[in-house]
């Protein structure tokens, strides 16, 4: 049976697994497919539909870089805050005169308690608080245009350098904990163990519950992630790059 040989000016070509989207492609997709308003944008939407995408990953046999976690991170601690200022809005503190009479109303409030120097720190770490709301990124170039500069800031604190990403997590060992089996296990070691070493009123840290299971902080950060999304877990960061706190939700809670 003859061989096929290729012709002598024919090369041919590797086949290699394809990687996975550079994040701030992902969120361009997101816009040009219509699921949000890149001029609107809405950080607790656009965070649940990246962390979306890196769970429809592994049916594709694609790969996660360290870089795309890092922009998952960072949209998550820009929800967090986003959730921690939304009741504010709701109270129609909107409004800088607003903001001004209430806080001579707590002035009063707090008068028996607080100092006028204590009073008047307080006023500036609230109006602080609502300035820095009003910078929120609002379209979506300024969005990217803050996650690059964090990832730079990044960088420079580690002083990694600037060439791609060297470690890569194959899809097949960590992004496959989103696969229904497989994730389930996951997330329910992971939740099993917060159970067992956390104290109810406390939470733990992600550092903490690496070394307890024993597994490397991918393989643990994104079924956090997930169960997030459940709404089985909440997380939240002091700061940036700062250590992850786990707080899990008990069934009474969600009620």
């Amino acid at each position: 049976m003859p061989v096929d040989t290729p012709a002598p000016g024919d090369v041919p070509v590797a086949t290699e697994p394809p990687n996975l989207e550079d994040p701030v492609e992902i969120l361009v997709g997101l816009a040009e497919r219509g699921e949000i308003d890149p001029w609107n944008i809405d950080i607790i939407e656009v965070t649940d539909r990246f962390l979306s995408e890196l769970e429809k990953c592994r049916q594709l046999n694609l790969q996660i870089s360290g870089r795309t976690l890092f922009y998952a991170a960072t949209l998550l601690r820009m929800k967090s805050e986003q959730l921690d200022i939304a009741p504010d809005e709701e109270d129609g503190t909107g409004d800088e005169g607003e903001d001004f009479e209430a806080g001579e109303s707590d002035d009063f409030e707090d008068e028996g308690r607080f100092g006028p120097i204590e009073r008047l720190e307080r006023e500036i770490q609230r109006r602080l608080d609502r300035k820095s709301l009003r910078k929120s990124p609002v379209t979506l170039f300024e969005l990217i245009i803050e996650l690059k500069n964090l990832e730079k800031e990044e960088r420079r604190r580690r002083r990694m350098p600037p060439a791609d990403d060297d470690y890569l997590i194959e899809a097949d060992d960590v992004v496959s904990i989103a696969h229904e089996e497989g994730y389930q296990d996951s997330a329910r070691q992971v939740i099993e163990e917060c159970l067992a070493n956390a104290d109810p009123a406390t939470e733990i840290t992600l550092a903490e519950l690496c070394r307890d299971l024993g597994w490397g902080i991918p393989e643990v950060y994104l079924p956090l992630l997930f169960l997030a999304l459940d709404g089985q877990c909440a997380l939240r960061q002091e700061e940036f790059f700062g250590d992850i706190y786990i707080h899990v939700v008990k069934a009474d809670e969600e009620s």
